[in-house]
């Protein structure tokens, strides 16, 4: 028995004396004294990464650093379309919010002894006017027209806002629309009970048009899509911007009507009978139901030479189309989609509301490539056909590289060409080899990291429209 515990005592003090050489291998950390004088500097972010654009429209976007003629500051609605009526205006600075609603801008304009129809080569009242907002049936809503023009960049240096109006780029080239605010182009669908098919509010349009920029862009809630492209459409990206779809005083103000006139629209009643709260409506209607459509009917024309870039973006909760591509091309890297509040909200629900939670629509033999980006309890991160076609000619390509899902239940990274990759279309057509249509690589050059760093690289380099110092917005640098 002694025998015994004088083993135990000789293992215990080997372990000490172990435990001590370790410590003595350990570097001392002082802490410093807090009375010290610390230099309070703040690091100083070099933000000359926002002068490429990094994508499709770096072979067509010029800088503008340089213009000196055709340059005009408007401080007001009347002046921004004026100055859009000038046909010498390449650099429109955009600085104070505008409210470009029809009966907005008719009712200035008539103060001023003018027309809508003295402007209608840039800005005509929407052939869709509101229905349900209180708001928007007091503004109207407007189209502002960018047609045939070239060499055009429309910004502001602090990132002003713009209101109630839907934006039309045709037939034009070298267009940049840089760091601004777009809201209040929605309103709840009864119509259509919730498809959002009446309208057609998008923020942007674009057709046969080569070289647009969208960059630093801020979008609320659309009551269609957010950017649209139609035939011909090319060399298109869209950076540095927030996509919030998240409650907000236009979407309560909303709500707010429904509740109090309920007798009136019965598609509402009909959740409320569903004992569905104000607040839970209130989030259900702040989702965007659509994003992008690229390529706007089926077996439609002039879809082939469609080329869309989207990188560096953040997106919260949008539900559909990121993008829908028929027959062109796409490249996505470094976006964040976060779908959290879509996902609790139809758990909570689960069958009282129709809540549709997917990413990639790639049909028609398009093809999207995503790289390096991030989808957050995204339901269906990718379909590739048209259910309702059975012809695999509707069938899409599609290729996720390095990229990170995360589930309910646990977090996945990797590439759609892994072995039992989860990116994988849900549907049940065929996996198409992926290759684009346009260009066998990628014709303009960008630079990857990994995605565990992209929420960090978003504190350093906000997305969305913002104020920064000492940064020129008309210095481009092309590819």
């Amino acid at each position: 028995m002694k025998r015994l515990i004088f083993l135990i005592l000789l293992a215990f003090v080997g372990i000490i004396m172990a435990g001590c050489q370790a410590i003595d291998n350990i570097d001392t950390v002082v802490p410093s004294d807090p009375t010290d004088e610390q230099p309070n500097e703040t690091p100083q972010v070099d933000f000359r990464l926002f002068e490429h654009s990094f994508g499709f429209s770096s072979l067509i976007v010029t800088s503008r650093r340089e213009i000196t003629e055709g340059v005009y500051e408007v401080n007001s609605e009347i002046e921004f379309l004026d100055a859009l009526m000038a046909p010498d205006a390449k650099i429109i600075e955009i600085k104070s919010d505008l409210n470009l609603g029809s009966i907005e801008v008719e009712t200035m304009l008539s103060q001023a002894g003018k027309t809508l129809n003295d402007y209608r080569n840039v800005y005509r009242r929407h052939s869709r006017q509101p229905l349900m907002h209180p708001i928007l049936k007091e503004t109207g809503v407007g189209i502002v027209r960018i047609v045939l023009r070239n060499n055009l960049m429309i910004y502001s240096k602090t990132g002003h806002q713009i209101k109630h109006t839907a934006f039309l780029i045709d037939g034009s080239t070298n267009i940049v629309i840089r760091n601004l605010h777009f809201s209040e182009l929605w309103e709840w669908d009864e119509i259509t009970a919730g498809n959002y098919d009446r309208n057609d509010w998008d923020y942007f349009t674009v057709e046969k048009s080569n070289g647009v920029w969208f960059d630093h862009l801020t979008f609320d809630q659309a009551y269609d899509g957010i950017i649209d492209v139609k035939e011909d459409g090319r060399n298109l990206t869209l950076s540095w911007s927030k996509l919030n779809f998240k409650p907000n005083a236009f979407i309560e103000a909303q709500i707010d009507y429904l509740e109090e006139n309920i007798w009136k629209y019965p598609y509402y009643q009909s959740f409320k009978d569903l004992d569905i709260s104000r607040e839970d409506m209130i989030l259900y209607s702040s989702f965007q139901k659509k994003g992008f459509n690229l390529g706007n009917s089926t077996d439609g024309e002039g879809f082939e030479s469609i080329t869309f870039t989207f990188h560096h973006l953040e997106i919260y909760n949008l539900m559909d189309r990121m993008p829908r591509l028929r027959k062109g091309d796409v490249h996505v890297y470094h976006i964040i989609l976060d779908n959290s509040d879509i996902h609790n909200l139809r758990l909570k629900h689960n069958t009282n509301l129709r809540i549709t939670n997917q990413g990639i629509v790639s049909t028609e033999d398009g093809a999207v490539l995503m790289e390096n980006s991030l989808y957050i309890l995204v339901t269906t991160p990718i379909r590739n056909h048209q259910d309702s076609r059975i012809d695999s000619k509707y069938t899409g390509k599609y290729k996720v590289i390095n990229s990170e899902m995360v589930l309910s239940n646990r977090t996945y990274f990797g590439s759609s060409d892994d072995q039992n990759s989860l990116w994988v279309h849900s549907n049940t057509h065929e996996l198409i080899p992926f290759a684009f249509r346009n260009h066998e690589t990628l014709p303009y050059s960008y630079q990857l990291q990994d995605v565990f760093y992209l929420r960090e690289t978003f504190v350093t380099y906000p997305t969305g429209h913002q104020t920064i110092d000492d940064f020129n917005w008309l210095k481009i640098n092309e590819n």
